[in-house]
């Protein structure tokens, strides 16, 4: 009976010894980030704010009502490094038809209203729908900030800024690196991220992608490199300019 007890009493030390040893354990991250500071996103609609033409339009902006806008939003990209610093936004039409079929643009999903980019110029609103004409107002490119901006507008492609070595997704890579712009002879290479963007619910798998901006404004992928999957729901697109 004294040899079971003792037995016993060596089976619980052992016992309580593992949960002490593995409570104080931390899981091992799935990759390792390289962190990068994030950009200011609340100037894109500062900016539109402060021109007092922003949300569901009221009679006082005449001109942006002509053009076939109900409502400015604020775009999807950080338009805070632009320059000239004129504020962009997206320009929705709640009508079935669209008010300049050149323009407008219906991007898939649930939110079926037409939109095109407008400009607001120093003297006047204008629409944009395509990459010649962002390039023809916003280049040159001669700054790093202005080059993050440049490219994202000019693509779908977002920045990413909040990477969690630890988040319920399947890395690809042993490394993962958030946004950054790099300075090179060639013009600035823009580190951002895209997706299949598939709509519904999807296995959708990220990608990270250099973009070299040069500084007469030309834009080209030289490198894309998928890096993580997850699982995720899409029920709308974004409006994004057409190419040339």
């Amino acid at each position: 009976m004294f040899k079971h007890f003792q037995i016993l009493l060596i089976l619980l030390s052992l016992s309580l010894c593992g949960c002490d040893r593995f409570s104080d354990s931390t899981p091992s991250p799935k990759v390792k980030v390289i962190d990068h500071p994030p950009v200011d996103w609340a100037i894109s609609g500062k900016r539109l704010a402060e021109s007092g033409c922003s949300g569901v339009l009221k009679e006082d902006c005449a001109e942006l009502i002509a053009l076939g806008c109900d409502e400015i939003a604020a775009p999807h990209f950080y338009s805070g490094g632009l320059n000239p610093p004129y504020p962009i936004g997206e320009c929705i039409h709640q009508g079935d038809e669209p008010p300049d079929p050149a323009y407008f643009r219906r991007p898939p999903g649930l939110d079926s209203r037409f939109r095109s980019f407008v400009v607001f110029l120093k003297d006047e609103y204008r629409l944009i729908i395509k990459q010649s004409e962002f390039r023809e107002i916003f280049a040159p490119v001669e700054s790093a900030e202005e080059a993050l901006s440049y490219a994202m507008g000019m693509t779908s492609l977002w920045a990413e800024y909040s990477l969690d070595p630890n988040a319920n997704v399947k890395y690809l890579v042993d490394v993962i690196e958030e946004t950054y712009v790099e300075e090179t002879p060639a013009g600035y290479v823009v580190h951002l991220f895209d997706s299949d963007r598939r709509m519904g619910c999807v296995t959708d798998t990220i990608y990270a992608v250099d973009v070299l901006v040069t500084p007469e404004g030309e834009i080209e992928v030289i490198n894309r490199e998928a890096v993580f999957t997850r699982d995720a729901c899409y029920d709308f697109g974004v409006l994004v300019l057409d190419q040339d």
